[in-house]
Order: C-alpha cells, then sequence, then structure tokens
C-alpha cells in the first residue's frame, strides 16, 4: 500500500486499467459443450423422426400398490414417468388404465379398490398432462392386446 502512495498520481489509472484488462482475460475462456443430435436438428429448423427418437409404445405398463392400498406410493414413479412420456412422445395413442384388486375380501370390496386404483392412475396421467379424452377406464380385467395405438397400464397390487 505504501508502494503505490510512493508512485506518481499519473500512473495509478494507467495500473487500474491495466489490472482491470489481466482480469478479464480470465473470464473470456468458455468450455464449448457438446449439442446433441435434438438441438441441432432443432437449430437447423429439420424435422427429426419422431419413432426414431421415441420409439414404439411398451405395452403393457406396470403401477404396482401397496397390498390392499389404493394410494400412489414413491414405488409407482418410474412407471408412470415411463407411461406419461410415451403418451407425449404418441400423441395419437390413447392410455388404457385397467384396474386390480389384491383377490382378498368380497366382490364389492375388490371393485371399490380396483376402481380407488383406477382413479388414482388416471390422476397421475392427468397431472403429467395426458388429456381426460386419452385416458381410458376399465376395472376387474384384461386390457385387450394387439392394438399399436393403445398404452395399457395396469393398476395392480400383489396377490397373494
Amino acid at each position: 500500500m505504501t508502494r503505490l502512495r510512493q508512485l506518481p498520481t499519473c500512473l495509478l489509472p494507467v495500473l487500474a486499467l491495466a489490472a482491470a484488462g489481466a482480469l478479464s482475460g480470465c473470464v473470456t475462456h468458455r468450455a464449448n459443450p457438446m449439442l446433441s443430435r435434438a438441438v441441432v436438428d432443432a437449430r437447423a429448423h429439420r424435422d427429426v423422426d419422431k419413432a426414431a427418437v421415441c420409439g414404439p409404445l411398451s405395452s403393457p405398463a406396470s403401477v404396482g400398490f401397496a397390498f390392499g392400498e389404493g394410494q400412489l406410493n414413491e414405488l409407482a414413479a418410474p412407471a408412470l414417468n415411463e407411461a406419461g412420456q410415451e403418451l407425449a412422445c404418441h400423441p395419437e395413442a390413447v392410455a388404457l388404465v385397467v384396474g386390480q384388486a389384491d383377490g382378498h375380501g368380497t366382490d364389492a370390496e375388490q371393485r371399490q379398490l380396483a376402481q380407488t386404483r383406477v382413479n388414482a392412475v388416471a390422476q397421475d396421467l392427468r397431472a403429467r398432462g395426458v388429456p381426460a379424452a386419452r385416458i381410458q377406464t376399465q376395472i376387474q380385467g384384461t386390457a385387450p392386446a394387439g392394438d399399436p395405438r393403445r398404452l395399457v397400464v395396469l393398476a395392480e397390487g400383489r396377490r397373494w
């Protein structure tokens, strides 16, 4: 500090500019990250083949519930995430949510449990942006197979 005071005052602005110039050189070096093919295509306004990005529907998706429960838990999240992404990739597809029960209790209790599970899954899919018109529900049955425009989501529980 005493040395700066010993310098002539006309040199202080020059030293300040030199220090600022030296510091600015540190900020100019930036890493150039690699862009994904989708970003490059989007910037070039090219159409990307959706089938190459999304792939076919992988039906059925299985959403598991705890025994006797109709509430979704954290173990159901991966299957619901995948189903939501597939439905977003395929806007023409319809989700068929099939509610199943555990096989214990009266028929009325089993129907109620299956309906509760169907409602929980359908509500979660709607929260993920799937329109209600694209969600069909069915309880206590098996889903029709062989429709490539339908993603079957099984809301099933443990059968003991």
